[in-house]
C-alpha cells in the first residue's frame, strides 16, 4: 500500500520536486544536528 501511494507520488511530481524534497530533508538534519551539538557543548 505505502509502495503504491509512494509510486503514485513519483509519478505526479517532477525530477524537480524529488530534489526539493530531498534538499529540505537534508537541511532539516542538519540544522537539528547543529542544534543538538550545540546544546550539548554549550558551557554551563
Amino acid at each position: 500500500m505505502l509502495a503504491k501511494a509512494l509510486q503514485r507520488w513519483l509519478d505526479n511530481h517532477g525530477l524537480l520536486a524529488i530534489a526539493a524534497a530531498v534538499l529540505c530533508i537534508v537541511l532539516l538534519l542538519s540544522i537539528l544536528l547543529v542544534g543538538v551539538g550545540y546544546l550539548i557543548a554549550e558551557p554551563r
